[in-house]
């Protein structure tokens, strides 16, 4: 072979190789700072009601591979899908923060290029002398697992 026709192949196999490697410690750098999943915390897959005083009513369906978003003007109306993520679609960032002056593990819920941070906790309250599984929104909403609880 050429001299001209070696160094060309060798140049495309250390670009090659260089790429490789910039975007291995890119991957490496990311995991370290964000957590992410596929799979939804246990705990927190089911059904859950919840309220937003003076607008409307969420329901919000988490499964291991999907999360879906309701909601609906009055108690009477129907649910409207309001977002959908599943699969590739669907990342799941769990970390751990202070909250009430308790260290909670905390998740959310997002598409690959959302901003927003919107983060949710498990947690437990008193309802009639009852302890009630609650998953709490760090922005302030509550939901419930039974559609009872939600006034």
């Amino acid at each position: 072979m050429s001299k001209r026709i070696k160094q060309s192949i060798l140049l495309i196999m250390s670009l090659f190789v260089g790429t490789v490697i910039c975007l291995s410690m890119l991957s490496t750098a990311d995991a370290r700072f964000m957590n992410y999943t596929r799979a939804t915390p246990v705990k927190s897959r089911g059904t859950w009601y919840g309220h937003v005083p003076y607008l409307n009513y969420e329901k919000l369906v988490i499964r291991k591979h999907a999360v879906t978003w309701y909601q609906k003007d009055k108690r009477s109306e129907s649910w409207k899908k309001t977002r959908h993520l599943q699969n590739k679609q669907l990342f799941v960032l769990h970390d751990k923060v202070k909250v009430n002056k308790h260290k909670e593990a905390i998740f959310g819920f997002y598409s690959a290029k959302q901003d927003d941070a919107d983060f949710d906790y498990l947690a437990t309250k008193r309802i009639k002398g009852k302890k009630v599984r609650v998953m709490k929104n760090v922005n302030g909403g509550t939901f419930y697992h039974s559609w009872k609880h939600v006034r």
